[in-house]
Formats: structure tokens, sequence, C-alpha cells
């Protein structure tokens, strides 16, 4: 059985004002240093999956272990 949760309108703000916040500093540490070729990675990589993260709508259902929509399926008969 999958862990599952359903998402809250707290974290759907969350994971859209980080994602904000993210793509406002670009390649730059929050110091105004830049990051490294290994920081700009990391950093491409969390926003690829801020921007997963922002297509789940609150009260949407999810896999805590894939992070994808569990969909109900549609009874049949």
């Amino acid at each position: 059985m999958a862990r599952t949760q359903k998402i809250t309108q707290y974290q759907v703000n969350e994971w859209k004002n980080t994602l904000e916040q993210m793509l406002e500093e670009g390649n730059v540490r929050q110091d105004g240093r830049p990051l490294s070729p290994a920081g700009i990675a990391e950093r491409k990589q969390e926003i690829a999956m801020l921007r997963g993260l922002n297509t789940l709508r609150v009260g949407q259902v999810v896999d805590l272990d894939t992070v994808q929509p569990i969909y109900e399926h549609p009874k049949e008969g």
C-alpha cells in the first residue's frame, strides 16, 4: 500500500513562494556570491522538482514515495 497524503493550501503556497524566490535569485547565493557549477546544477534540479510540485492541486492525493497524483479509478458496472 502506498503512503499517501492530501495536498494542503499551505504546501501549495510554500512551493510557489520557494520557486519564485529561487528563480529571482538565479545563480547567486543569498549573500550575493555566485554559485559554483555544482551549486548551479543542484539549484536547477531543485527548481525542476518545485515546478513538478506546483502542478499539484489542493485536495489532491499523492503517493509520497513517487510524488505522483493518485487518481481515483472509475467504478465499473
